[in-house]
């Protein structure tokens, strides 16, 4: 009989020890500035850079002590500008949500992962919608990042944002669906975890 309670009683303490070193789960605020673009090529299209803006939130659920699953639901307003021809100038809403695998260290994190995008609107120069016509309504992007967090909670980062589907339907006007256009934005973070980082 004690042979059997030896290993047990020491998997327990092993569990017990592994689940006290696991930081508390965490929830949060998040806001961005980006500098995005359309990479990929398109008859007649000349991207140039522009601003962009997202806010929602953020969590982190710990899978170990230094690994955690991060997802993020953010609204994220997005403009897509040429730099001759108004006319193909697009002005895109949505709702971003990155499932991110974070790697913490020492109050550094690295972040990977897919990003599923929602657009909630599009209009071109004159501000028509344009969005069932030439938006593609859900996209997939990939998210590679870093940063630091404070223990207060508060975090600054900076991630690259690249397309993975096309941002335009076929059917988009102008000839924007026919080429291979792609999002490609650099973000810069600032985040805030309710009750601090739990590390």
């Amino acid at each position: 009989m004690k042979k059997f309670i030896l290993p047990i009683a020491l998997l327990a303490s092993t569990i017990g020890a592994a689940q006290a070193q696991q930081p508390a789960n965490t929830i949060g605020l998040k806001i961005g500035y980006g500098i995005t673009s359309l990479s990929g090529s398109s008859a007649g299209y000349s991207s140039t850079t522009h601003s962009a803006y997202q806010a929602g939130l953020m969590g982190d659920v710990y899978l170990g002590e230094v690994v955690s699953f991060h997802p993020e639901a953010l609204y994220t307003k997005q403009y897509f500008d040429t730099k001759d021809v108004a006319a193909f100038n697009r002005d895109i809403d949505y709702i971003n949500v990155p499932l991110l695998a974070r790697y913490h260290a020492d109050g550094l994190f690295f972040e990977a992962g897919p990003e599923v995008n929602f657009a909630l609107s599009g209009k071109n120069e004159d501000g028509a919608d344009i969005k069932s016509r030439d938006v593609t309504s859900v996209a997939l992007d990939y998210v590679v990042g870093l940063g630091y967090e404070l223990p207060v909670g508060l975090s600054l980062g900076v991630r690259y944002d690249g397309g993975i589907s096309h941002t335009f339907k076929d059917t988009a006007a102008n000839g924007l669906g026919t080429g291979n256009l792609r999002t490609s934005t650099f973000w810069f973070n600032l985040g805030y975890a309710f009750g601090g980082t739990g590390r």
